[in-house]
């Protein structure tokens, strides 16, 4: 062993480490001053993630092309760690030629091979990278300084392998094992070629060509490892935990404030969001591990029609963010002068103009969230300032009073099911399922037809089934994701204390939202029922032959996916399974369908708003559906038939294209 190296080693790796140990130790430390989220259950599918997302690069394929560049970087970074660590440990090796596979050489030539094909492809992916940020152009990518550099880090390490490699090679052509190490390093024994070819003996020269390559690679790797923390690829670090923590609660449902009137109680309550530390630890690593990659902001139905919401910019500010508020965190400034506010920097136009979609969050490689965020900041701006749209004051103030969006009486809530055969729980306590109408269900004229047309269904199938009729509310979900929680809780308390004095175990939606609220999000209220979409039920009692489709139709179907009820639930072959069955049926796709599917535009509070900046988000969605020239748009959410119908009107083919609900669409062809 050459002390001189060891020595050097060891200075380089405490400055390295204590450097990098410092950095992290900061962003530890406002991670810990975050407020708790629950990531400690559900570890099988913690596990899965991370195998299939973080190490299988599964979302990464989306941009096909974008996505084999990276995961082959990534994969090889991976294959690469056994490289770096034994190029290290060669330091305190005799003849720096110390391997990591030492105790298994089979091993290690296989490993040689395998390193030296890596390096190539590495390489070369570098370059594609370039000429994809330079020539190509994409959208979504940001051309800066700091992805230039780590690539040319990356290369940098890639470059001076290969060239350590040639010169140990041509260096050792007497060697019996160094000849050996060759023959499975092929483009380190081509490089060593070069060498030979400029005249270059063993000896001096070769010997100072290795040792310097071999500085400036372990240089090169030493600052990589510190520029990280400061760099847009920290995620190198924090994925792994970024993954492993994501929400795999079922139906990602947005966290509930356990104690409100507690909360009311204190001096200085804080509902919601207004600070960073108000934010879930788990929200301040997705701000981390941030990829600025783009894929978030080119899939938001926002950003696509003209809103100010860019999800992948909301990350960027975050993270200046975090660098200008840390000296507050740490305990270094105190007060609140010049400090910056979170809801300030996000923006506020920004944070109404989410439709909750999780567009943005299906196609984040890194399992980034971003609807709970939004929600957050909404519920100190709606129950700590009062500041939301105008148009929303009278949607809180009627599901306050009247139980509904629309205003209308409760005690109407009936009125639909006048002349029908249709059961009340009252009546028929023992009824196998609660049928819930929902408002749109109820109030609206056109999603009436819905409601009807369950219950002759149901009805046909012999199905063991009750409403609630007047003593139905709704369900919160519209007051919970304006950010009014304190009315979203007394609506689910109502509804949850009405299911539980008639022993309700199972219930039947015909909205996705209502769904969504009353399987997800009821639970951590303490409302556990097995729920069911309509879709799911109608599928399933065709599937039985209890409901024969036997009508045909010459007519060519599309469906469109509900964000609610598919990138929340998954439910997407259930509804196409029912459109399939009908006789002579031809079942189209837009473009953007199942998990890419594009938001009607309703979501987040925007059914009861106007689009007051940009293209309406239902004529974008319309102008994708008709591109296929369907005759009829199936879909299974109230929110969605409005929307959609109302862009087949604007575009002035309602009289070609007719837009209904799967429900109304099974009853015209059951037999």
């Amino acid at each position: 062993m050459n002390v001189v190296v060891a020595v050097i080693m060891l200075v380089l790796l405490a400055a390295t480490f204590g450097v990098l140990g410092y950095s992290l130790h900061r962003r530890v430390k406002v991670l810990l001053l975050a407020a708790p989220a629950d990531r400690f259950n559900n570890w099988w599918d913690r596990v899965r993630a991370t195998l299939v997302y973080m190490f299988g690069q599964l979302k990464m394929f989306k941009d096909f092309s974008a996505g084999i560049m990276h995961a082959l970087i990534f994969w090889g970074f991976l294959i690469l760690l056994f490289r770096s660590i034994s190029l290290v440990g060669s330091a305190f090796a005799t003849d720096m030629s110390w391997t990591i596979f030492w105790f298994w050489p089979g091993l290690s030539h296989l490993y040689t091979l395998l390193k030296d094909i890596t390096e190539l492809v590495v390489l070369l992916m570098i370059v594609y990278a370039y000429y994809r940020r330079f020539v190509i152009k994409p959208k979504r990518l940001t051309l800066s300084w700091d992805a230039n550099t780590i690539l040319a880090l990356i290369g940098i390490l890639m470059v001076t392998d290969f060239l350590m490699d040639g010169a140990k090679f041509a260096n050792g052509l007497a060697s019996a094992e160094v000849m050996m190490e060759a023959r499975w390093a092929p483009i380190g024994w081509a490089t060593a070629q070069v060498y030979m070819g400029m005249g270059l003996e063993p000896g001096a020269a070769l010997t100072g060509f290795f040792q310097g390559f071999y500085w400036l690679h372990i240089l090169t790797l030493f600052f990589f490892a510190n520029y990280l923390p400061y760099s847009k690829h920290f995620h190198v670090y924090t994925v792994l935990p970024n993954v492993l923590f994501y929400n795999a609660e079922k139906g990602y449902p947005l966290h509930a404030i356990a104690d409100l009137e507690k909360e009311f109680e204190k001096e200085q309550p804080v509902i919601g969001a207004s600070q960073l530390e108000h934010l879930p630890w788990s929200q301040i690593l997705n701000v981390y591990t941030c990829t600025e990659c783009g894929r978030c902001t080119v899939n938001c139905p926002a950003d696509l029609s003209g809103k100010p919401l860019k999800p992948k910019e909301v990350m960027e500010r975050l993270k200046d963010h975090i660098h200008e508020v840390e000296p507050w965190l740490l305990g270094k400034k105190s007060g609140e002068e010049g400090r910056p506010d979170l809801i300030e920097t996000i923006g506020r136009d920004v944070i109404w103009s989410c439709t909750t979609c999780r567009s943005c969050e299906e196609n984040c490689p890194v399992m980034n969230e971003y609807v709970q965020m939004f929600v957050d900041c909404r519920r100190y701006l709606t129950m700590m300032e009062s500041d939301f749209p105008p148009e929303l004051a009278v949607t809180l103030k009627n599901l306050e009073n009247k139980g509904n969006p629309w205003g209308l009486p409760a005690g109407n809530r009936e009125d639909w099911a006048e002349g029908l055969d249709v059961p009340r729980i009252s009546e028929n306590p023992d009824a196998e399922y609660l049928l819930f109408i929902g408002c749109a269900g109820a109030y609206d004229e056109a999603y009436q037809r819905v409601s009807k047309a369950m219950v002759k269904i149901l009805n046909k199938a012999g199905v063991s089934y009750a409403i609630l009729g007047n003593e139905e509310t709704c369900t919160g979900d519209t007051a919970r994701r304006i950010g009014n929680e304190y009315l979203f809780q007394i609506l689910a308390e109502q509804n949850i204390e009405t299911f539980k004095a008639y022993h309700v175990k199972k219930i039947i939606t015909i909205c996705p939202h209502c769904y969504q609220t009353l399987a997800n999000e009821y639970p951590a209220m303490g409302g556990k029922f097995q729920v069911v979409h309509h879709a799911q039920i109608i599928d399933s009692l065709i599937k039985q032959g209890k409901i024969r489709l036997t009508q045909p139709t010459d007519r060519k179907l599309m469906y469109h996916d509900s964000c609610y009820l598919g990138r929340y639930n998954d439910i997407y072959d259930e509804p196409r399974n029912i459109l399939a069955a009908i006789p002579g049926s031809t079942l189209v796709e837009a473009e953007r369908s199942y998990e890419n599917g594009f938001c009607c535009g309703a979501g987040g509070g925007f059914m009861w708003r106007e689009e007051n900046v940009g293209e309406r988000m239902n004529r974008l969605r319309t102008d994708q559906l008709v591109e296929k020239n369907p005759d009829v748009i199936a879909t299974a959410c109230p929110f969605c038939k409005v929307m959609i119908k109302d862009g087949v009107a604007d575009r002035n083919l309602d009289e070609s294209i007719a837009v209904k609900d799967i429900s109304e669409i099974v009853v015209e062809h059951m037999e």
